[in-house]
This record gives C-alpha cells, structure tokens and sequence, in this order.
C-alpha cells in the first residue's frame, strides 16, 4: 500500500509565514507604486463661484464638473447670490480651507480687487464669464463681451431697420461682462469707432445716433422683479420706446413682462441673452426677437481645465501667466429654433442640468 507523503507540521506553518511575508511585500510594492504614480494621492481641491443663482449656470456647471471628473480635481461649486459681500465672504472662506485654486465670475472687480490679489497671493486666480483686471490671474475665459455687444447691435438693426429709441437692461455696468456688452451695442448701434483706452459711457450720458438713439440703461443688481419694474418705468419715461436689448441671461424674460405690462408687445422688439427655458419660449411665441447665445458648457468646462492646467504647472503659455479663452456666441431666432435644438446648440426645454 502506497503511502500519502505529508509537510510536516514546522514546515507547513514555515510556508504560510513565506506566503504571508511574500503578499506583504507585494501589495506593499503595489501601494509604493501606486503613490509614486500619484494614483493615492488626495484629490486638489478647486473651487468655481458664480456671480448669481440664475438657471444660467447650469450648463456652465455640467461643463465644470465633467471636466473636473476627467482630471480627478476635487471641486466645490458655490451658486452666490447677487451681492458682493457675500460673494467676497465665499473667497475668504475658502482661502481659509486651503483650496488651491479659485475660478470667479467677480461680482464688482474694483471693490474686490485686494481680495482677489489675495488669491494671487495664496492660491491661484482664474475668471471666468466676467473678468477682472488682476495682473497675476491666471486666465479668463468666456466670451468676448464687446464683441457680443456688437452682435446684439446687428439684431437690433434687423429688428428696427429704421432706426428708433433703444432701451438696455443689463444687470451691473461694474461687471466686466455688463460693461463691456453694453459698450460694444452702443458703439456700434452710434457708428463709432472705439479705442482701448477711451472711457465707457456714463450711464446716464446722451447717447444719440444718426439712426439710433439709446434713451436709457436700467440697472437691476441681479434682481430678476427688479428688472421687470424698472424696465416698466422707462417705458412709460421714454414712450416712443421701439427695442429693447437685455443683456444677462434673466433680462429678456424680465423685459417682456415689463412690455406685456404697459400693453406694447406689438410695439416693442425685445433681444436678449443666452437660452433660458423662458427665452426660448418667447421666440417662439414672437414676444423675443433674437437672443445672443454663449458657449455655457465649454465655459465651465475650459475653467476647469485650465484649473488642472495650473495644478500641474502647465498654465503659463502667455509671459504675463494670463491664458485668455474667448468662446464663441450665435443667435437663436424663430427660423433656426428647431434646427439648434436638433444639433444640441440650445438645449432642450425642460431638460434637468447639472445643479
């Protein structure tokens, strides 16, 4: 009879301390590895902060996170509302957590200026939709907004090709975005030609054209009923009143109520900004005109991208260390509605974004 040859006791156990021993050392190897190739390391920690809570940011927001998920950046999103102080109190807050890099849309860029060099200072800057003329930021992105004032200077000519009273209603002239969009609009509904260092126009300045006269700008603050009353206002103050231009996002839903309220949809052409659910359903309906889309979901998604750009030290293309990005604008109108929604350059109403 054949006898089972059997490891002694010592030995067996001698053999499972080398086993052990031996998967020891190899997910040791695994975790070295892995650290080395910075696959354990903790997530960089970014930070995107809006101007408002408009609907606007949603796909500036979808954008945002895509991109931070492709980078594997830890990011905090904060939706502030429409006031400097409480914008400003989000910077410090997160300066104070360390974040390694901030991306703003500044709320008022020259009452926050130290506040931002500060972020120069301790992290690292970057604007995005409205900029600011920090020196050390480390880029803007978003649109040309001069050059989208302009594009809303032809719709107003389409719309009103004899000419005639212009209102704007723009939420701040303190943000870039706001200045500079309304600046271009009416340099070029006035057929000037501006240079860089000439100053905006006040306000409350006399702004007439050979065609076009720009009887009124109505500041809102961010303040969607705000917009609709003091829209109101300048209606019945400038009665012969035949455009009117909106140029944040909440403006041109704002606008009609307003036009609706002093009984002149008939006789008031409204154009207005990017693609709220209510816009869209305005030009459909013949209450809105046209509206001057942006790019919302690159916005969100260059920023990030150019947040982990920075992280790993690959954001200094230009000498001053400034990388501006400048997206593209189109304009939705009654005729092309259907077709943008098809090819997904509007999105579709109703749709749920990222919040």
């Amino acid at each position: 009879m054949t006898q089972l040859q059997t490891t002694p006791p010592r030995r067996q156990a001698r053999l499972g301390l080398l086993s052990v021993f031996g998967l020891v050392l190899l997910l040791t190897g695994v975790v070295a590895a892995g650290w080395i190739g910075g696959y354990f390391k903790p997530r960089e920690k970014v930070a995107l902060i809006t101007w408002n809570q408009d609907p606007f940011w949603d796909l500036v927001i979808q954008g945002a996170r895509d991109a931070a998920s492709r980078y594997d950046l830890d990011l905090a999103v904060i939706r502030s509302t429409p006031d400097e102080p409480a914008q400003s109190q989000h910077v410090r807050d997160l300066l104070a957590s360390g974040v390694k890099c901030i991306a703003i849309s500044p709320n008022n860029p020259s009452s926050q200026a130290a506040l931002l060099q500060e972020v120069v200072d301790k992290s690292a800057l970057i604007t995005f939709d409205s900029d600011a003329p920090i020196p050390m930021r480390r880029g803007f992105i978003g649109t040309d907004n001069y050059q989208a004032g302009q594009v809303c200077a032809d719709e107003v000519r389409a719309a009103l090709p004899d000419g005639g009273e212009v209102l704007i209603s723009v939420g701040s002239v303190a943000m870039n975005n706001g200045r500079d969009r309304r600046q271009g609009l009416i340099d070029s509904l006035l057929d000037r030609h501006r240079t860089p260092d000439q100053a905006v126009d006040a306000v409350d300045a006399d702004l007439k054209g050979g065609k076009y006269t720009v009887a009124a700008t109505v500041l809102d603050g961010g303040d969607t009923a705000k917009a609709t009353a003091a829209v109101a206002d300048a209606i019945k103050a400038h009665p012969n009143t035949k455009c009117i231009v909106g140029l944040f996002s909440y403006s041109a839903p704002a606008v009609v109520k307003a036009v609706e309220q002093a009984g002149k949809k008939d006789q008031i052409k409204v154009i207005g900004f990017d693609e709220l659910d209510e816009t869209q359903a305005g030009i459909e309906s013949g209450s809105i005109y046209s509206s001057v889309l942006q790019d919302q979901y690159r916005c969100g998604y260059e920023t990030v991208t150019l947040m982990s750009d920075v992280l790993r030290g690959a954001g200094e293309s230009a000498p001053s260390g400034v990388r501006t990005i400048h997206l593209r604008t189109w304009v939705l109108k009654a005729d092309n509605i259907a077709d943008m929604r098809a090819d997904k350059m509007v999105h579709q109403p109703g749709a749920k974004n990222a919040g």
